[in-house]
């Protein structure tokens, strides 16, 4: 993979920044509406910092991805290192605040198997692309996609559940 390859995803990852930011955004409106039934769950404060995560892991990749003329290693190794510093925050945030009784809101264990799935794809996807991109593989770059699709979908999710769903179910009882 040459510097042009890389470059001809200058705008496209230039999109993935606004849109990740653009995303953060919301959730933070969201954990803003619900804070007070968030802070009483530890499960949702996982989910909140995860969403979150996943949105600040595709701003570094894309803003690396955009900086003119970084040689295809060094990208690979920024890629490699935001998926893994990140995956492994996620996952130690996540134990530290399981989930629990107040967090009952899709928490059941076929839920929390998903999110897992769907969080794993979102955070190490880029670090493939850039182990991939090491290599010198043209495709490379392919692999930072799922990432962006799985980030959207947990943020989006996580924005419902924190805008509707718990506001919602605690008003209920």
């Amino acid at each position: 993979m040459t510097e042009s390859d890389i470059l001809a995803w200058h705008d496209f990852f230039d999109t993935v920044a606004q849109v990740g930011a653009t995303l953060a955004g919301l959730i933070f409106v969201g954990l803003t509406i619900s804070l007070p039934h968030i802070l009483k769950a530890d499960g949702y404060l996982s989910r909140a910092f995860a969403a979150l995560f996943v949105q600040f892991e595709l701003l570094i990749i894309a803003i690396a991805a955009i900086i003119p003329g970084q040689p295809r290693n060094l990208l690979g190794l920024e890629f490699i290192a935001t998926a893994l510093a990140l995956f492994a925050a996620i996952m130690l945030f996540a134990r530290q605040f399981p989930e629990d009784g107040n967090s009952s809101f899709m928490g059941a264990r076929i839920w929390r198997w998903g999110r897992l799935f769907v969080t794993s794809v979102a955070t190490l996807s880029p670090a493939v692309a850039g182990v991939l991109l090491i290599a010198g593989y043209k495709f490379a770059m392919y692999f930072v996609v799922p990432a962006i699709l799985a980030s959207g979908y947990l943020s989006i999710a996580y924005a419902w559940v924190f805008t509707v769903e718990i506001p919602r179910r605690q008003d209920r009882h």
